[in-house]
């Protein structure tokens, strides 16, 4: 996930403007340019009040004054050449490169390299096929090669050329097995295999879960909405050939048929009056995830203003928590009222208030455009619809913005969160995270960003791609890594 940085907390009163302040005097800081600033640039990783190294020196270097906005840039100057975390970089060096200044950078054993260990089984520190390819069988079909699928599996790859240990050798004209065009297919073919397997299936239902954090019963009688279509829905978009972007987009639904059988298939409307009380939506208002029964009548509930819809599918889609004040943007001002920057209230819950400000700027715009979603209606008993009137009173308009674009329309809203990098990060986090069991090492980041880019654009260095944002193609990619096949 993209790092970003938020509010300042320092002995002076602390204000919204700290992050713009910071990305002010480093406006060429990697954390600047994704856009504003984490708590954890002067904080300890629990969050504030604890500060850490960085903020301490910081601290230190601020005065007990009230021209907090003059003095901020002045305490940041003055730190800069010094190691706060006392790893052998400045802290300048430290923001100019992307790294945290407060905590010292130590190289995980896994990045440190590994030659000459004789080693019979694999190829230690390379790219290792016969390594790879059990991998693929213990993670994509969840069990240990069969004693005849490792006997082939030798056979196949030392009539290759790639035998195995460190000292298995090559064919001629190739110094890496994935250079050859016949270890790929040897690949290709088990992680396609494996990834129509049952156990598969079950491992991106519970990808889903995740997402979707499902709440109440899985019934279709329940009135909150059942939360098997969210999760149907996740798993048709993120296997086969589809872009991935229906987690967001689609106005189909997703059964599965015949029942119990584990296929699934879209249907454009519903053909039954089950499948109608699970959709009551009229095409044009579907948008994926965001929309379902499930997740209008547990994310809006009676709120005029669905900060919690916006919330969420901003953290489990986009990968940006605003609770951790990441995928903030810089605050308005509001000319002639307060004398620090705030947003809108429209339902007069003090968002313009100094401590509640710098996030809402950015959560309150992005609910506005999904204000004519009800979610729960106890006069009508009714759930998830789509209401022209509803909650005209305190947004006449809808107009909201995302990623500091003004936006009018849902329509708009996800337009731009599927074509955004985040999304795309956030999607192959999501299986790399499942696959690794952990965020990617230091040594992985290069491959890793690279990972998502491809998966964005659709154009992969090894793996065939089709069109952007196919998972199953990016996990193609991904078994090709040296994160995931170098023993």
């Amino acid at each position: 996930m993209i790092l970003t940085l938020a509010l300042l907390s320092l002995p002076a009163p602390a204000k919204p403007t700290g992050p713009g302040i910071f990305c002010d005097l480093y406006p060429e800081a990697p954390v600047c340019a994704a856009g504003s600033v984490s708590c954890v640039m002067c904080h300890a990783e629990g969050g504030p009040p604890s500060f850490n190294a960085y903020g301490t020196d910081l601290r230190a270097a601020l005065p007990l004054v009230d021209a907090y906005e003059d003095e901020l840039p002045l305490a940041l100057a003055a730190i800069e050449a010094l190691d706060s975390d006392g790893d052998g970089a400045s802290n300048l060096d430290e923001i100019q490169a992307g790294s945290w200044p407060g905590f010292g950078a130590e190289v995980e054993t896994e990045c440190l390299p590994q030659v000459g260990t004789g080693n019979s089984f694999y190829r230690v520190g390379e790219y290792d096929p016969h390594f790879a390819f059990k991998r693929i069988t213990q993670d994509f079909c969840g069990r240990a090669l069969r004693y005849e699928e490792r006997q082939t599996l030798q056979s196949s790859l030392s009539a290759l050329g790639w035998g195995r240990g460190d000292d298995g050798g090559e064919p001629e004209g190739y110094d890496d097995a994935r250079q050859d065009p016949a270890v790929l297919e040897l690949l290709r073919d088990q992680l396609e295999a494996c990834v129509q397997s049952r156990y598969w299936q079950e491992v991106v239902w519970e990808i889903g879960i995740g997402v979707v954090q499902p709440k109440g019963y899985n019934s279709d009688l329940y009135i909150l909405g059942n939360y098997e279509w969210d999760l149907r829905l996740f798993a048709y978009a993120t296997t086969g050939d589809r872009d991935a972007a229906d987690l967001m987009q689609a106005a189909y639904l997703v059964v599965e048929e015949p029942v119990g059988s584990g296929l699934l298939v879209a249907i454009d409307e519903p053909r039954t009056e089950t499948e109608a009380y699970a959709q009551p939506l009229a095409a044009q208002d579907r948008f994926g995830l965001i929309t379902t029964r499930h997740s209008l009548a547990m994310n809006v509930m009676f709120a005029p203003v669905p900060r919690t819809l916006a919330s969420h599918w901003y953290r489990e889609l986009l990968g940006l928590d605003i609770s951790l004040s990441e995928g903030l943007n810089p605050i308005d001002e509001l000319p002639g009222v307060y004398d620090w920057p705030s947003p809108r209230d429209v339902d007069d819950k003090g968002v313009w208030q100094e401590d509640c400000a710098s996030c809402h700027t950015t959560l309150d715009p992005l609910s506005y455009p999904w204000a004519r979603y009800n979610g729960i209606d106890l006069e009508n008993g009714t759930t998830g619809m789509y209401l022209e009137d509803r909650a005209t009173d305190v947004l006449p308009e809808t107009d909201g913005a995302i990623f500091g674009l003004e936006i009018q329309t849902p329509e708009q809203w996800v337009a731009e969160a599927v074509a955004s990098d985040a999304f795309s990060e956030r999607v192959v986090e999501l299986f790399w995270t499942y696959v690794f069991r952990r965020a990617p090492y230091s040594c992985e980041a290069e491959e890793y960003d690279a990972l998502w880019t491809a998966f964005r654009d659709g154009d992969y260095p090894r793996a065939d791609a089709s069109r952007p944002r196919v998972v199953e193609e990016m996990l193609h990619e991904l078994v090709l890594t040296n994160a995931y096949g170098t023993p």
